[in-house]
């Protein structure tokens, strides 16, 4: 949607209403760095594919999630990483998991949907579970 067509400011529009503490990456819109795993990567788990995405593909990903958390990089805080494709998701599940970013910071990821999910008032308790899956 963003890099192919330019849809960049509904979906961030969304989450400024949503989350309290919205961050901008740098670069952002159809600027932004790709998470490694685009065009089928994040699938495939053949061979050492899977130790490459995360040492090779993914790092400036990897980097620009955490330079944006950067003031609140300690894992007292609880941080959310709003992933925009399914693709995305296992790649940044599979970088988190190979660097160990959620012990050691805290992030969490999902979509956008989970985030409009959880922001409901008529869910009895909240969608996103804030643990390591």
């Amino acid at each position: 949607m963003v890099r192919l067509m330019g849809i960049v400011e509904p979906q961030r529009q969304i989450m400024r209403n949503i989350c309290p503490d919205f961050r901008e990456m740098e670069p952002h819109g159809v600027e932004n760095y790709c998470c490694g795993g685009g065009s089928g990567f994040a699938i495939m788990q053949s061979m050492n594919f899977p130790d490459w995405r995360s040492a090779v593909s993914g790092r400036l990903k990897l980097k620009q999630i955490l330079e944006v958390f950067q003031s609140v990089i300690s894992p007292e805080t609880k941080k959310y990483v709003c992933a925009p494709c399914s693709n995305c998701k296992g790649q940044i599940r599979d970088l988190f998991a190979y660097y160990n970013v959620f012990e050691r910071c805290n992030i969490f990821y999902g979509g956008l949907v989970e985030l409009i999910v959880n922001a409901m008032v008529d869910i009895k308790k909240p969608f996103i579970e804030w643990e390591w899956h």
